[in-house]
């Protein structure tokens, strides 16, 4: 395969998925493998051998990986201690005054999880940073030392040393991270992490930060090694939690901000498709084997928060606005104890799958159902390795149809009715309950199982198009093509919104960017095109709360005072026009753009694809003969009536009853439902 490759990968809970782009020809290609939980770096290496691409050819390696994510929410992260000023020891474990785990506020069981550095792990020294930046005391190394003898005995692997004002001054955090830097390989200092103030939110990433280092640590190094002993000499870059790259040494350092690193790949690629296509308002929805991921965006704007709360601690980093629910094609039905019939969150996975996989599995998943109503049929083979077993998906679905007595085609439109309404709810979760009517909005599915409930889901809520991508099941894969290298610099400020603090601010702003540049510089990462954009956390004064805007480069004081009000009227409704404004924060975001793949042009005026087959479908409680087509075989133009399937490589679109479509210039499906807008 001659010439000079990109590759994106995308480490799911299922698949791992890959997609190559010939800079040369500009084709695109994915692959699948089955993601292995114990050691992702193996489903990596089987994707790439799937490729066939030589080593010494590919330019670029990019990843997005859930490895950090895992590690989090199963405890299984390393053995940390945190490193405090004396008197803060327990702030991590105290945290806000309200429980962060949802809906936890009236459970009177509830039992809030251990904070990931216990009590006794924790350890105090004698230092002080004023408010404003001045050393009153600064920690004795022979204090340091000390606690150094009792980690080790301890059997500490990482540390996290977190200062009470080091957001200020980082001076005492920076010499107590240099010096504990002498006995363990992983040490982080919170101002590092997050240089803003509110102590508990930037400890709390911190030790977030330590846990996962040596976990992400082993694995990129790992997978870093084993690719340059197959060949591969040049960059490999990991998706971060805001939608750009990150070098191995920059995960290395602050492995927190690979968080959202799957989910963040599928939202770069929608918006690289979607501004191809002149669409500014759609809601993404990506469904995997284990969850299901959905993000708004309105009118184009990257939808971007700064902190997530995760098993009731706050990880406070920019990152993108992803709702996830525990609902996917490996979902496991069960009926609960009043006989109330579940889909989700847990799930069978890759091993051993549902049980139409042929792999052992034996629990009843939403797979199945999908195979018992026909619209996954027994020929197909899933991401081209795994074959369909109808009769064994049936037995399954029987197994829990015995238990409700019922039969196995009615229970399975069950399992399908309740996992659409779990999605169906996510989605009202980003869109209704946050002010914006889904029926204005296409929906934008992709993942392995997004395009075969999408139609009925937007039925669900009233949404009337559904735009299908080229390639779907690894649409996140491509994504991490689609971005470029990020970095993010804060500094808090706290000053009130004036001509003499926007002055104050610009050489703050240029001094952010210069630390953002020089650290690429060191990665030796090509700064020729090097861009800036400038942000501030900004409120009214007196505020507990403050909002992102980003602001011109050359902004005054009325052009920023204008940005918030603009942003403060679009979230609350109002304005506060007689009150000062304080800005809390500067933020300065650094891109370096990398290449990116591009969405030919079709050609127009081929003959349309006959069907493939004819395959009896159960919707709705009766039985359809849907036409299934072979998308590679579809010309751009070709019109689509449901009900009909079409099948490929990485997924299945299901087009039900009442839905009708088109194939569009640049390979995507634009579906349209024929019947109306219902309330939602």
């Amino acid at each position: 395969m001659p010439g000079r490759f990109l590759i994106g990968i995308d480490v799911g809970g299922t698949f791992t998925d890959l997609t190559v782009f010939d800079l040369v020809s500009g084709a695109t290609t994915a692959f699948k493998a089955l993601s292995d939980r114990a050691s992702p770096d193996r489903a990596v290496r089987a994707a790439l051998a799937q490729s066939a691409v030589a080593p010494e050819a590919i330019e670029l390696i990019m990843h997005g990986t859930t490895v950090a994510t895992n590690a989090l929410l199963e405890r299984r992260g390393a053995r940390t201690a945190l490193v405090t000023t004396r008197g803060f020891r327990d702030v991590i474990e105290l945290g806000r005054t309200t429980r962060l785990t949802p809906g936890s506020l009236y459970d009177p069981y509830f039992r809030k999880a251990a904070p990931l550095a216990l009590r006794r792990d924790r350890h105090v020294v004698d230092e002080r940073v004023n408010p404003d930046g001045s050393v009153t005391r600064a920690p004795d190394d022979t204090v340091l030392d000390a606690l150094v003898a009792s980690m080790r005995a301890a059997d500490i692997e990482s540390v996290a040393v977190c200062f009470l004002n080091a957001y200020a001054n980082p001076a005492n955090e920076d010499a107590a991270v240099a010096r504990l830097r002498r006995a363990f390989d992983h040490v982080c200092g919170s101002a590092a992490v997050v240089n803003e103030a509110r102590e508990y939110e930037r400890f709390s990433t911190c030790v977030a930060n330590a846990y996962v280092m040596p976990v992400m640590a082993r694995y990129v190094g790992k997978l870093v090694a084993e690719l340059r002993r197959d060949g591969y000499a040049g960059p490999f870059y990991t998706m971060a939690s805001h939608g750009g790259l990150m070098s191995a040494a920059a995960v290395a350092h602050t492995p927190v901000r690979t968080m959202l690193s799957g989910p963040a790949g599928g939202l770069t690629a929608a918006r690289h498709l979607m501004t191809r296509l002149g669409e500014a308002n759609y809601i993404t929805y990506d469904v995997g084997g284990t969850s299901s991921d959905v993000a708004l965006i309105a009118d184009a704007a990257w939808p971007l928060k700064r902190e997530t709360i995760l098993q009731g601690m706050i990880v406070r980093c920019p990152q993108l606005d992803i709702h996830t629910i525990g609902a996917g094609g490996g979902s496991i039905a069960r009926l609960d104890a009043g006989g109330s019939l579940l889909v989700g969150p847990e799930s069978a996975g890759s091993t051993p799958g549902p049980a139409c996989y042929a792999r052992g599995g034996v629990l009843p998943t939403l797979t199945d159902a999908n195979v018992v109503l026909g619209r996954l049929g027994a020929a197909q083979k899933l991401g081209a390795t795994l074959g369909i077993d109808a009769a064994l998906a049936r037995t399954a679905i029987e197994s829990l149809a015995r238990e409700r007595d019922t039969d196995a085609d009615t229970m399975a439109e069950g399992i399908l009715r309740v996992a659409n309404a779990r999605m169906a709810a996510a989605i009202y979760e980003v869109s209704v309950a946050r002010g914006f009517d889904p029926r204005d909005f296409a929906l934008l599915p992709f993942g392995g199982a997004g395009p075969l409930h999408a139609c009925d889901v937007a039925d669900e809520l009233g949404i009337p198009r559904v735009v299908v991508p080229p390639v779907p099941g690894a649409f996140s894969a491509f994504g991490t093509l689609c971005s470029g290298l990020l970095k993010d610099r804060s500094l808090t400020v706290l000053r009130l919104l004036d001509a003499d603090a926007v002055a104050a601010f610009a050489p703050l702003f240029d001094r952010l960017a210069g630390e953002i540049a020089s650290e690429f510089a060191a990665e030796s990462v090509d700064t020729s095109r090097f861009t800036v954009e400038r942000q501030v956390d900004a409120r009214y004064a007196g505020q507990s709360y403050d909002l992102t805007v980003a602001i011109p480069p050359q902004a005054d004081a009325d052009a920023i005072r204008t940005c918030f009000e603009q942003a403060f009227e679009r979230e609350y409704g109002r304005l506060d026009r007689d009150k000062a404004i304080e800005v809390v924060n500067l933020r300065v975001l650094g891109h370096v753009a990398t290449a990116t793949p591009g969405y030919p042009v079709l050609p127009s005026g081929l003959p349309n694809a006959a069907p493939i087959a004819h395959r009896s479908v159960l919707a709705g409680g009766a039985r359809h003969d849907a036409a299934v087509y072979d998308r590679a075989a579809l010309a751009p133009g070709q019109a689509l009536a449901g009900p009909c399937i079409i099948e490929e490589m990485s997924a299945t679109t299901w087009l039900p009853p009442g839905w009708a479509g088109h194939v569009g210039a640049a390979g995507e499906l634009r579906l349209d439902r024929q019947s109306g807008r219902p309330p939602c």
